[in-house]
């Protein structure tokens, strides 16, 4: 049935002239794997297995699983305090790494559009940007509800800094890409020679512009990284494996533990719904991108055992719903689960 809905997919994208990687997998095993448009526009280089995307927030997946990793080799545990390793984080003896990875601290995030100048030039980036949101108020007592926040996750990547002598990157490198021949990812560093990296651009209106400059850092573990579809899918196998973290702290990550609606919870690093989606109860766990020059999905179905994963080098977050809605609704209408 899936299989028939290939080149129905693959016209209607190649119809509404979508830009970006597209990968959909079936029972783990890869079944529509296209690449669009072009990466960068002005070379006219075309979009390629190969090319580098901004995933945005996905990132957030990759922090918890490094977060429970550390948790299994005993360096930390998900209801420490972060005073433990933040010594004057006002009120880190309120805060647990638990409530970070849920989005469920009160830390509230630093200003996007602020001025980054001193972070930039500090003698500690990390802790210089720190220092912007440290000091905020908590916007409720922690544990108490959902709030997105990626100073929090900010917050986790220095702990992972901390706790395993490394830096983000180079844990990530070590303890995730490197076991599963993650070739292709890696922190979307502005300074670094990168092959094959897309180029970031936001749609305004009906015209492409190039996006606004952003160090990637200010993005962190919240959202720094850059990767490809093909990537993101050996990332998928590998926690479906249990290969890179146990069954029991993966587990974890697909667990109900803030309440952020009725048909919606967040895990760790992870949104986690379940309601009637195309005629059939069905559970979805996902987590979306997005940013200048970037919009993204990670998604699992499990009752369907469908994986999908969408990048593009365009910030459109309406156009890219859309896409993803379309694709969503052929991929689930009369699938049975």
């Amino acid at each position: 049935m899936l299989k028939s809905k290939i080149n129905q997919i693959n016209q209607f994208l190649l119809d509404e002239k979508y830009n970006g990687s597209m990968l959909i997998a079936h029972q783990s095993k890869v079944i529509f794997n296209h690449h669009y448009g072009m990466a960068d526009f002005e070379l006219d280089a075309p979009v390629s297995e190969k090319t580098k995307f901004r995933i945005a927030s996905i990132t957030k997946i990759f922090t918890a699983v490094a977060i429970m990793q550390l948790v299994e080799k005993g360096l930390l545990k998900e209801d420490d305090f972060i005073l433990k390793y933040l010594k004057d984080y006002p009120k880190g003896d309120q805060i647990t790494i638990k409530h970070l990875l849920t989005n469920s601290s009160g830390v509230g995030n630093f200003d996007l559009e602020a001025d980054f100048y001193n972070v930039y030039h500090a003698e500690s980036f990390n802790d210089e940007l720190i220092n912007l949101f440290k000091n905020k108020p908590l916007l409720f007592k922690p544990g108490e509800m959902f709030s997105y926040s990626i100073s929090g996750f900010f917050l986790l990547g220095y702990i992972i800094e901390k706790v395993s002598n490394l830096s983000y990157e180079e844990y990530l490198k070590k303890y995730i890409f490197e076991p599963l021949k993650m070739e292709d990812s890696g922190m979307d560093y502005y300074k670094s020679i990168l092959k094959g990296r897309a180029k970031p651009y936001d749609r305004v209106g009906k015209e492409l512009k190039n996006t606004d400059f952003i160090d990637m850092r200010v993005a962190g573990a919240g959202g720094g990284l850059y990767s490809t579809a093909n990537d993101l899918f050996l990332f998928f196998q590998g926690l479906m494996s249990h290969q890179i973290i146990s069954k029991g702290n993966f587990e974890k990550l697909w667990t109900n533990h803030v309440k952020i609606n009725d048909d919606t919870h967040y895990g760790y690093g992870m949104f986690l719904a379940k309601a009637e989606m195309y005629g059939v109860n069905r559970r979805k766990y996902y987590h979306t991108g997005g940013g200048p020059g970037v919009r993204s999905i990670f998604a699992y179905y499990p009752d369907d055992q469908i994986f999908c994963v969408k990048i593009t080098n365009i910030n459109d977050s309406k156009g890219f719903n859309f896409v993803h809605s379309k694709i969503e609704e052929m991929l689930l209408m009369d699938t049975e689960v």
